[in-house]
């Protein structure tokens, strides 16, 4: 036994150093930088392998750490790393300095960051059309996220729905390039404890009227029996992302349309009671502020190669209609969920 030891010991000694080297460097890398896949599973990996090691790790020396637990500076310490784990986690919780102040310090230097396609995540949506390359490219704002559901007391993190489509000059829907998976087939957080199907006619009520496809429940909506395709979906992103997709429509002029909506994002005018004779926006408590609803015209085969898309309104508050609403007044944070969208003709 004490042969294997003496053999093993060096070994895992070089590795762990190596594994804490590319865990060190990938996790300031991610603290610093927007999100990037592979410098993520990077991380992953090597902090799984770096576990599994520490394993050898402690059964080589636990001879020695019972040796420091018996004396009284050794569990003064142990019982003080102890305690650090639910304060950090309360702190971070409560949003209490000097935890919150860490988070918001790595989130100010990734604001400080330019756009870089090799470090923002990238959604591909019909990876198996064959037609114009498009590459929309979306900046979160600051109010991107913020709160969302209370589940077990605990306050989660809430992000946008969101779905992109184009439709022809005329106003004609064509196409869906993407749209986030809850929304695709009404997951949303609530149906994760049973029950019914959760139906949301306020998250996307433009794209859901452009459809033009009306569920079993009268609903314009998707359902689980009758999603969206998963070529067309995806988990939404927790921060800015560029979306790779393709389209095969046959027309040269259209126009690309972008809606977003986050829910419990309340303000002065769309308050919890803003309308209570409303069932839809009052019955879930989460409706809060309208989607927004952004445009482009462009050209599939040729002149300008980058478009910036502009703010055109808003949908419905409860998704009563389709209509893209231009009056804007009562919207405020709502309006910093993105803070730019380029589309570019690739």
């Amino acid at each position: 036994m004490n042969i294997n030891k003496k053999t093993n010991r060096p070994v895992v000694s070089i590795l762990m150093l190596f594994g804490f080297i590319t865990i060190l460097i990938t996790g300031l890398l991610s603290y610093g930088l927007r999100y990037n896949s592979l410098l993520s599973a990077v991380h992953t990996v090597f902090g799984l392998a770096f576990v599994s090691f520490g394993i050898f790790h402690l059964k080589n020396n636990l001879k020695s750490i019972f040796h420091y637990l018996r004396q009284p500076s050794g569990r003064r310490w142990a019982w003080l790393s102890a305690l650090l784990i639910p304060v950090t986690v309360i702190g971070l919780l409560a949003g209490l300095p000097p935890f919150q102040t860490v988070v918001d310090a790595g989130y100010a230097l990734k604001e400080l960051k330019p756009i870089d396609r090799q470090l923002t995540e990238t959604i591909y949506t019909r990876f198996e059309q064959q037609g114009k390359n498009l590459s929309i490219d979306i900046k979160a704002g600051k109010h991107y996220s913020g709160p969302g559901a209370v589940i077990l007391g605990v306050t989660t993190t809430g992000i946008p729905q969101m779905a992109v489509w184009i439709e022809d000059t005329k106003g004609n829907y064509l196409e869906t390039l993407y749209v986030t998976k809850r929304a695709s087939n009404s997951s949303y957080l609530q149906s994760l404890f049973g029950g019914e199907e959760v139906r949301r006619p306020e998250a996307l009520p433009h794209w859901s009227f452009s459809r033009g496809i009306k569920s079993s429940d009268g609903l314009m909506m998707p359902t689980s029996a009758q999603p969206i395709a998963d070529a067309l979906t995806g988990a939404t992103p927790v921060s800015s992302f560029d979306l790779r997709t393709v389209t095969d429509v046959k027309y040269e002029q259209v126009v690309v349309k972008f809606e977003v909506n986050r829910s419990f994002d309340f303000n002065e005018v769309y308050h919890r009671n803003a309308f209570p004779d409303d069932a839809v926006y009052s019955g879930s408590g989460s409706s809060a502020q309208p989607s927004l609803i952004y445009a482009a015209s462009l050209n599939l085969n040729g002149g300008e190669r980058y478009h910036f898309m502009s703010l055109i309104g808003r949908g419905h508050h409860s998704g009563k209609d389709g209509k893209v609403h231009q009056d804007l007044s009562g919207i405020t944070t709502a309006q910093e969920m993105v803070s730019r969208i380029i589309v570019e003709v690739l």
